[in-house]
């Protein structure tokens, strides 16, 4: 039976020998799991250990150390933040005090990537036409939509799609194809206004069918930005070797952002990149929720 605590951890990767202990039960942490039994504390085992948690609102990074390697699940949830990740210039200090998050794990990494279908509408004047809710990105970044959940057609692999994306001031093209997916990929430089506005319609060939939408930038202080900008060139990096743990925080913090798309786009270059076995974990474990 849960407790009545009203906050729990979300471990979002582990790495190394973890365990969390509740009097006499030992259990390995693993990556995904959720915890919330107050009493509770989590042991790092050796210095290759490492927790990258989710706390309510905010992200955390616990590490080993000789003299710190126990972490009460009380004290993580209602004691101010330590952060433990000794990085370069304690980056990753600065961008987890700076950034906070949203609950949205029921949110697909896959699908959409926007909304459930539950949260669209339809024109009252033509039912065939669906309006999506609205897509956020960051600007200049490249980004993937999957409109695979709006469609009602029971046999996608068969249908043709009219993809238009045009700044909805200037009326420019930024995508026009037609593509036989139900996916599509948008790289742009930035618009260098203060907010990017495009408007997104899908035809269906096949079909009367019409997909509608706004896609808009998400208003980021220039210290947040360069922050997020820092986080993507380390993730990119880190993604020419056998480690993951920069690239998970930046999918991570992008989706709980709400820049669902940006987050999409990179994970599939991520795993392009060095298909490792964490990151396609990663992804399906949001693909099936």
């Amino acid at each position: 039976m849960r407790s009545s605590f009203a906050q729990e951890i979300v471990v979002k990767q582990v790495d190394g020998n973890v365990e969390f202990v509740v009097g006499e039960k030992r259990t390995i942490v693993k990556d995904f799991s959720t915890f919330y039994e107050k009493e509770g504390v989590f042991i790092l085992k050796d210095k290759n250990s490492q927790l990258f948690i989710r706390i309510g609102d905010k992200l955390d990074i616990l590490t080993f150390s000789e003299d710190k390697y126990k972490y009460l699940l009380i004290d993580l949830i209602t004691k101010k933040k330590e952060f433990h990740k000794q990085d370069e210039e304690g980056f990753l200090n600065k961008f987890f005090n700076m950034f906070s998050v949203s609950h949205d794990d029921d949110t697909k990494i896959n699908g959409m990537l926007v909304a459930e279908k539950s949260g669209v509408s339809r024109s009252f004047n033509d039912t065939n036409i669906v309006f999506i809710e609205e897509i956020m990105m960051i600007d200049g970044y490249p980004l993937k939509i999957d409109f695979t959940n709006f469609t009602d057609s029971d046999n996608n692999k068969n249908n043709e799609f009219n993809i238009l994306v045009k700044n909805k001031w200037s009326n420019r093209i930024i995508k026009k194809e037609q593509i036989n997916e139900t996916y599509f990929t948008i790289k742009t430089d930035s618009e260098n206004s203060l907010v990017t506005y495009w408007v997104l319609e899908i035809n269906n060939i096949n079909s009367s069918e019409k997909i509608k939408g706004t896609i808009k930038s998400l208003p980021l202080n220039s210290n947040k930005r360069n922050l997020f900008d820092q986080l993507k060139d380390k993730a990119i990096a880190e993604s020419k070797t056998d480690e993951c743990s920069y690239q998970i925080i930046f999918i991570e913090s992008l989706r709980s952002s709400g820049l669902l798309v940006n987050a999409s786009y990179f994970l599939d270059l991520f795993i392009e990149t060095n298909n490792n076995p964490r990151l396609i974990n990663y992804k399906n474990y949001y693909s099936n929720k």
